[in-house]
C-alpha cells in the first residue's frame, strides 16, 4: 500500500469517526429533550388525574379550579409537542446512523491492518466503501459535523500507529513521551529532595 493510498484512507477514517461522534452525540441529546418533554407530561396528568378523584366528593375554590385546568392544558400542550417534535424517532435514526458509520470506520480500520495484496483489490474495496458511504449520507440524518469534534485538550486514547507510518510521525509522537532513563532521573532527584 502507497503512502497516498493510506493517507486518503486515514483522513477518511478520520472523517467517518467525526461523523459516527456526531450522530452518537445528537441521538442522547434528543433523548433528552424527549424525556425533558416526556416526564413533565407524565407528572402533570397523574397530578391532574389525582386532584380530579381527591374533588369529586368536594366544592373546591375557583383558583383551584384554574389551576388545575391550566396544568392540563400543559400536560396536553406537552403531550403534542412531543408526538409532533417524534424525538423517539429521531434518537433512533441518529443512533442507527451513528452505528453504520462506526462500521465503515472499523472497516478501514481492518483494511489499513491487514491491507490487500494487489493494487486491484484495493481499488475495489474503496469503491465499494465509498459506495456505502454515499449510500448512509442520503439515509442518514443531517448533523453538524462539530457535533463530533472532541475539545482540542480532551484524548480519550492514544491514535493508533501502524508500522508503515512515515518515521517522521514516528519520531514526533515519541519524542514527547518519558523515557525510562528520564524516568529514573526524575525519580532520583524527588528522593534527593
Amino acid at each position: 500500500m502507497k503512502i497516498e493510498q493510506k493517507t486518503l484512507l486515514q483522513s477518511w477514517r478520520t472523517e467517518l469517526m467525526i461523523l459516527f461522534q456526531a450522530h452518537y452525540v445528537r441521538s442522547i441529546a434528543i433523548r433528552r429533550l424527549n424525556y425533558l418533554l416526556g416526564v413533565p407530561c407524565i407528572l402533570i396528568t397523574m397530578l391532574v388525574a389525582s386532584y380530579i378523584f381527591f374533588t369529586i366528593t368536594h366544592n373546591p375554590d375557583f383558583w383551584v379550579k384554574m389551576m388545575a385546568g391550566m396544568l392540563l392544558l400543559l400536560g396536553a400542550i406537552l403531550a403534542s409537542l412531543q408526538t409532533f417534535l417524534k424525538y423517539s424517532e429521531q434518537a433512533e435514526n441518529h443512533r442507527n446512523a451513528s452505528a453504520r458509520y462506526q462500521s465503515l470506520h472499523h472497516s478501514i480500520d481492518q483494511l489499513l491492518a491487514f491491507p490487500p495484496d494487489r493494487e486491484a483489490e484495493l481499488a475495489a474495496w474503496c469503491d465499494k466503501l465509498r459506495d456505502r458511504w454515499d449510500e448512509l449520507n442520503l439515509e442518514a440524518p443531517n448533523v453538524n459535523k462539530d457535533e463530533g469534534n472532541p475539545p482540542s485538550s480532551y484524548t480519550s486514547q492514544a491514535p493508533i500507529r501502524y508500522a508503515e507510518q512515515p518515521s517522521v510521525k514516528m519520531e514526533n509522537a515519541t519524542a514527547a513521551e518519558p523515557t525510562p532513563e528520564k524516568t529514573a532521573k526524575q525519580t532520583k532527584t524527588d528522593k534527593e529532595e
